[in-house]
């Protein structure tokens, strides 16, 4: 493994597909998966496509079509996908992995075929049985956890990890393995209180207002035994009387619920030193001001950069079972 060499790497979710054609760089007298941290892969060109809620069965012709310029100019590449695209629903069914699992695992589950001509490969998604006891799944997030736990010189004795977004993933990672997750309806649960209750009369987009986000945060934060349900009508209550404009509703409620969220899982996987937020830079941005708030240490990184890690350990497995 001394050249350069090329792959395409696919997110393909539910709303959008996300393809990237990448460059495997490994170090000279690099060792492989052994001595990841000598390897750094960089994204050349990008794609952009229908999610697999819009397309009916005919995932070939749309990856086809999106990736054949590529092909044309480099000839057969591998590819790796994730996301939804594993799922049932999507191309081909990529069974879920039980936690623990550790990267080799998360790499080695992966389920490949062939079309015309490619060689194809999709990673498996995650379950568990989470902290409140309940089945749990995950489906493209394991990528990011791979990616993560590639770029580690040593294995982690304890990380918690938040990736905010529609579903908010909370992942526990002890000694380099991921022990346990637990999904959090924050993203959706905002999006639907936003578009179809009484509590946003003014959907302001443009600005937002750290304030009034800092307010729900401290009043969350004094609730004790109270819940979510008990605070979110404060959203509504604070601009009838006239202590909150309609323009800062969204800040208000984004603060409410992103700090019961925080709370919540502080409480089921108990104390840590520090917390890694891999999501889009202003929502974990977000989530870094209520950590800042309780004084829980935090550190932001982006998906895509730890995306394209983990899309790298899946490549560098194929080169080394194929040698």
């Amino acid at each position: 493994m001394t050249e350069n060499t090329l792959f395409i790497a696919g997110d393909w979710g539910t709303s959008n597909l996300r393809l990237y054609l990448c460059e495997y760089k490994p170090a000279p007298g690099g060792k492989g998966a052994s001595d990841h941290n000598k390897t750094t892969s960089k994204i050349l060109d990008t794609r952009f496509g229908p999610g697999i809620s819009q397309i009916t069965n005919d995932f070939e012709d749309k990856f086809f079509n999106l990736a054949q310029d590529w092909l044309n100019l480099h000839g057969a590449l591998p590819v790796l996908l994730s996301g939804m695209i594993g799922s049932t629903l999507g191309w081909k069914d990529a069974p879920y992995l039980s936690c623990p699992v550790d990267a080799k695992q998360i790499a080695d589950g992966r389920v490949q075929f062939e079309a015309r001509g490619i060689q194809f490969s999709i990673l498996a998604g995650l379950r568990t049985r989470n902290p409140l006891g309940t089945p749990d799944v995950m489906r493209g997030e394991e990528l990011q956890m791979l990616g993560w736990l590639r770029s580690q010189e040593i294995a982690v004795k304890r990380k918690l990890f938040a990736l905010p977004g529609t579903h908010n993933k909370w992942t526990l990672v002890e000694d380099g393995v991921i022990t346990n997750f637990l999904t959090a309806f924050t993203g959706e649960l905002f999006s639907l209180l936003r578009s179809n209750s009484i509590l946003v009369t003014e959907d302001n987009t443009i600005s937002f207002n750290t304030d009034v986000f800092m307010d729900a945060v401290h009043n969350v934060a004094k609730m004790g035994q109270a819940q979510l349900v008990h605070a979110l009508f404060s959203t509504r209550s604070k601009q009838v009387l006239g202590e909150m404009a309609s323009t800062d509703a969204l800040s208000y409620l984004s603060g409410l619920i992103i700090t019961a969220d925080i709370m919540g899982a502080k409480d089921l996987f108990g104390e840590t030193d520090s917390v890694t937020i891999i999501g889009e830079p202003t929502l974990a941005q977000h989530y870094a001001k209520v950590f800042d708030h309780f004084g829980v240490n935090n550190d932001c990184c982006n998906p895509a950069d730890i995306a394209i890690a983990g899309y790298e350990a899946i490549f560098e497995q194929l080169l080394l079972s194929n040698n």
